[in-house]
């Protein structure tokens, strides 16, 4: 009987060491070549409860960057910070500063992913708002593989604690727990990242630079315009004014183009008559 149980711990712990030694010492532990199964359908069944759910359903990070420019930046951070308390969110990143005596802010929200519309609406009302940026990373597939290898590391820890539970010399005994160890430590790593990427997924991060410009106003309803702001808007009335007006010549001239093989048969016909009635009145003043 300890010769068998010899044998077997041999035996398994020379599989556990070929596939650690499959990837490089200290890389990252959810390589594709760890923890392979002795059992294909274990490993089979294994793969199925982890991933069933993962692979329904898509895990996505949202990273949003908005700038608004805004009459009162303190005032704008303290409206945007309790819409998103509101909501369910917070705030994980605020700076604030202020150069040539006018304030900024850059202020990093938290929001869970089905409100973070609602609260990028919410901040573009706050003033005039500029550009905004959208990122987004799909870890649905990390999702799976993660969690199939946390099941796969759960296994060979219940295989090696029950080898800890028979007996054995104090060497194998010693063997075993090394192993166990490392398998543990590689589990403790899987479970940190999939809470990091859940965390990710579950709450959008949303990033809001605000700017005050001079000469804003402040009026209820409206939304602050600058010097910029009008020149901006200034410049756009007066592209808009002239390719009307483009538009209006070139109209015309298409209308011309169409009339044109009407216009010269009306034309002859026009002159004709007009010459006869030239030469009949000139006929009639030589005649008298």
């Amino acid at each position: 009987m300890a010769r068998n149980f010899r044998v077997l711990v041999l035996i398994l712990i020379f599989i556990l060491n070929l596939s650690a030694c499959s990837s490089p010492k200290g890389a990252y532990v959810t390589s594709k070549d760890d923890y392979e199964y002795s059992n294909p359908a274990d490993a089979d069944e294994a793969q199925f409860a982890a991933g069933e759910n993962s692979m329904m359903v898509r895990q996505v990070i949202y990273q949003v960057v908005l700038k608004v420019s805004v009459s009162d930046v303190d005032k704008t951070v303290e409206v945007l910070k309790e819409r998103a308390a509101e909501l369910g969110g917070y705030v994980s990143n605020s700076v604030r500063e202020t150069h040539n005596n006018k304030p900024t802010a850059r202020i990093t929200f938290r929001i869970p992913q089905a409100q973070y519309p609602q609260f990028l609406d919410f901040a573009r009302d706050q003033g005039e708002p500029g550009s905004e940026t959208l990122n987004s990373l799909d870890v649905t597939e990390e999702f799976v593989d993660l969690e199939a290898r946390l099941a796969n590391g759960r296994l060979h820890e219940e295989r090696l604690l029950a080898m800890l539970a028979q007996t054995g010399t104090v060497t194998e005994l010693l063997s075993v727990e090394k192993e166990l160890a490392r398998i543990r430590e590689n589990i403790e790593v899987i479970e940190g990242r999939l809470r990091y990427l859940k965390e990710m997924t579950a709450m959008a991060k949303v990033e809001i630079h605000l700017e005050e410009l001079p000469g804003e106003t402040d009026i209820p309803g409206l939304k602050p315009v600058g010097f910029r702001e009008t020149l901006r808007r200034s410049l756009r009335a007066l592209v808009k004014s002239s390719t009307f007006f483009l538009d209006v010549i070139s109209f015309l001239f298409i209308v011309l183009a169409a009339l044109l093989p009407f216009a010269i048969p009306v034309a002859l016909v026009l002159w004709l008559i007009i010459y006869r009635r030239r030469k009949n009145k000139s006929a009639k003043n030589s005649a008298s």
